[in-house]
């Protein structure tokens, strides 16, 4: 009886709960309307700021991929130049990084003088060499401590709002993940078609909640002519900005050209034995040029970010042709083809041969032919003639080893990392999306970096970034 009576009276109370619940969803269903209708019109909401940074990473391997490098150098003799090996020697170390590399030598060598232990000929050598400025990092421990110091890094750069980090000179997939904040992914160009087997590979990664795609190389660019060693390829993903889809190509372009006159490159001054690979290198940057020019040229009009390490300062170079500070050398407008350049070994020295000479490899890209194929470069807020102020915010500050000092921020290089926005993308977006940031490094305790022979160099470069609203 009492059983029945519960039952009979709970599910009038729960008619009534229901009544009072439908009214009041009804009075804020009518509130609500009234809210829309006498709220003022507004855009759309923004998506969330996009902060995106490009970072040369300085020869990173993980510890499997170091250990196999490290082991193969030592059973050949860390060889200075691989083809005086025998060809199974040659085989063995083949795509891996070059045995002088991270030795925390003084570079370029010729900032130190001297011949202790046959400097500068050798591929390591010993803890108190007078020409050492960082440690030698084919210890296991010594590298350990340059990871350590990237994770630390790439923390601080998720805290500074950066979400998307394009990687240049990463080995592979499994060198970069290790380093990343948690729930972030990487993708590198190792393994894509086109994409050559070396040391150097290029990458991006990128944190929780965004979706990157259409990862591919681009091997125009790597490609330096019959019997030559590859350069390195591009690589290009889409992501989305605000909405709608962003094609981005990450470059790592040849070294050694950074400020010379592309097609003219030597100056009176040049040591003889420097000449020939100043013009070579030069050379092959210019053999890169028209295969950059033609992937902007293929988007003109549309939405992409070129950036990475253009070995290149572009800060110097003028925005486009001026009749008072022409391109070519040979008069011709930037406009008409600067390519395709074969290369040539001419006693000794690489040359391109090219269908024009030019100066400068900005004004070569920024020719709006075809319309819509403008572009803005990404720039510090401090420059003075085209150059970072030393000491200045944008200057990257990785100061020097033991005496003789090579002085604040040798160790690092200044003004090759860029990004550059095509004028679509640019036009949507606010003006501080051409402010290029960086991000200096600090120690463990927060303050500015300071080689020191005991000590590992995490990067020669800093970390740049733009933030895309």
């Amino acid at each position: 009886m009492t059983a029945r009576r519960h039952a009979g009276v709970m599910p009038g109370l729960a008619r009534a709960a229901g009544k009072r619940a439908r009214a009041a969803a009804a009075l804020m269903a009518a509130l609500a309307t009234l809210t829309l209708l006498t709220a003022p019109i507004t855009a759309p909401a923004q998506t969330r700021p996009l902060g995106v940074a490009t970072w040369n990473l300085a020869w990173l391997m993980s510890l499997e991929t170091h250990a196999r490098w490290a082991a193969a150098c030592a059973r050949h003799g860390w060889p200075t130049d691989p083809a005086t090996l025998a060809p199974g020697a040659r085989r063995e170390l083949e795509g891996l990084p070059y045995c002088s590399v991270h030795n925390g030598m003084r570079f370029p060598p010729q900032a130190c003088a001297g011949d202790d232990e046959g400097w500068p000929q050798r591929a390591r050598y010993r803890p108190g060499h007078p020409c050492r400025d960082t440690a030698d990092l084919a210890d296991p421990t010594a590298y350990r401590d340059k990871l350590d110091q990237l994770r630390r890094w790439f923390a601080r750069l998720a805290d500074e709002g950066v979400s998307v980090v394009a990687l240049q000179e990463v080995f592979d997939d499994a060198a970069v993940l290790p380093l990343l904040p948690p729930g972030w992914s990487v993708r590198t160009s190792r393994g894509l078609p086109g994409s050559p087997d070396i040391a150097q590979q290029l990458g991006v990664a990128w944190a929780p909640g965004l979706a990157p795609g259409g990862f591919r190389a681009e091997p125009a660019l790597a490609d330096s002519g019959p019997g030559l060693r590859p350069l390195r390829p591009g690589f290009a993903f889409t992501l989305p900005v605000d909405g709608r889809p962003v094609e981005f190509l990450v470059v790592h372009l040849k070294a050694g050209c950074r400020s010379r006159v592309i097609d003219d490159p030597l100056r009176p001054d040049d040591p003889p034995e420097r000449r020939d690979a100043i013009a070579s290198d030069c050379a092959m940057l210019r053999r890169q040029l028209p295969a950059l020019e033609d992937w902007i040229d293929a988007r003109a009009g549309r939405d992409f970010v070129v950036l990475g390490d253009f070995n290149r300062s572009l800060f110097l170079e003028p925005v486009k042709d001026r009749p008072d500070r022409p391109v070519r050398l040979d008069g011709s407008s930037p406009a008409s083809p600067s390519g395709p350049c074969d290369l040539a070994l001419v006693e000794g020295r690489l040359q391109a041969r090219c269908p024009a000479r030019t100066s400068a490899l900005f004004p070569e890209l920024n020719d709006d032919d075809p319309p819509g194929s403008v572009l803005w470069r990404a720039r510090p807020a401090e420059l003075s003639g085209g150059r970072i102020r030393p000491g200045g915010p944008a200057d990257c500050n990785l100061r020097g080893g033991q005496p003789p000092r090579r002085g604040a921020g040798d160790l690092a290089h200044d003004g090759i990392d860029h990004v550059l926005l095509s004028d679509a993308l640019k036009r949507r977006l606010s003006p501080q999306a051409l402010a290029l940031r960086m991000l200096g490094h600090l120690d463990e305790a927060g303050r500015p970096f300071a080689a020191s022979p005991a000590r590992a160099l995490p990067s020669d470069h800093c970390p740049h970034w733009v933030v895309l609203d």
